[in-house]
């Protein structure tokens, strides 16, 4: 709507997690570093975590876009409420493994198998596990049994598992410390820095076909950093709208005050809706 207002041949602020719009930050790159490099590698356990918001899908996506082709990925994103049979039958359904199955000895035989003739064929076998701060102590212990399919010399399956802060401290329980030290490769996501804040912006603009001195005025980023902390989701949420009531003013570039303004109107409006009684207004 406001695209062709402020230069942009594309919405620069989208939250869907197009791996283009990824800025190479400090913690994003080594996140993304680590990924590719234990995918590649085949080192088994893989652990990436990060508050809501800091961009782990997007991460996710943008390893997904730069592993070599040879690669099979499965990716289970509905982890909520699953037994350890409904978790082998999504990872079945992505390998697009023949069933029926009987069981979850069934399941495990078939995965094997199928993981078996994936290394005989040269093919890398990755599962991905997304929302994984959801899945209770029995499933992540069937996890770690997935990941005792191996050769002596061969991990046959690469596990990723994606969550927030608090999948970490699951891990760390006295019941899963078989898993913990399973894991080779581990990052956790940071929010941006002050200073990185402006570099964000300008990225995902100039992606978007604009020049970041034209949408925003000088100061504007130390607004967006005020609101958001330094959370990517909150930065391009705030963006969006921002650029929205600018276009609606016919206002370019838009000044830090106005930016100021909307983040304090997001702000109120996030604190209502936490309020006893306000669900019916704000859902």
């Amino acid at each position: 709507m406001y695209e062709s207002f402020f230069g942009l041949r594309e919405p620069a602020f989208s939250l869907a997690p197009d791996p283009r719009f990824l800025w190479p930050s400090d913690t994003h790159d080594e996140g993304l570093a680590a990924l590719i490099y234990g995918i590649t590698r085949r080192k088994g356990f893989m652990l990436i975590t990060g508050e809501v918001g800091t961009g782990k899908t997007t991460l996710l996506r943008a390893a997904l876009d730069r592993i070599p082709e040879d690669t099979e990925v499965a990716l289970v994103l509905n982890t909520s409420g699953l037994r350890p049979v409904d978790l082998l039958k999504l990872i079945a359904t992505e390998y697009r493994l023949p069933g029926p199955f009987d069981g979850k000895v069934d399941y495990v035989i078939a995965l094997n198998r199928f993981l078996m003739q994936q290394l005989e064929a040269g093919t890398n076998t990755v599962l991905i596990i997304d929302e994984a701060q959801n899945l209770g102590t029995e499933l992540l212990e069937e996890v770690r049994l997935l990941s005792n399919l191996e050769t002596d010399t061969e991990k046959l399956l690469q596990i990723v598992l994606v969550g927030q802060p608090e999948l970490r401290q699951k891990l760390a329980t006295q019941n899963l410390r078989q898993l913990r030290q399973r894991v080779a490769i581990e990052h956790h996501i940071q929010p941006l820095a002050p200073d990185e804040v402006r570099r964000y912006l300008a990225h995902r603009i100039d992606v978007a076909g604009g020049k970041y001195d034209e949408v925003f005025a000088p100061g504007a980023d130390a607004a967006f950093y005020a609101f958001s902390a330094g959370c990517p989701r909150l930065i391009s949420l705030l963006a969006d709208r921002v650029l929205l009531a600018a276009f609606s003013k016919q206002v370019k570039p838009v000044p830090q005050a106005m930016v100021e303004k909307k983040a304090k109107e997001m702000a109120e409006s996030r604190l209502d809706s936490t309020l006893p009684g306000a669900g019916g207004q704000h859902g």
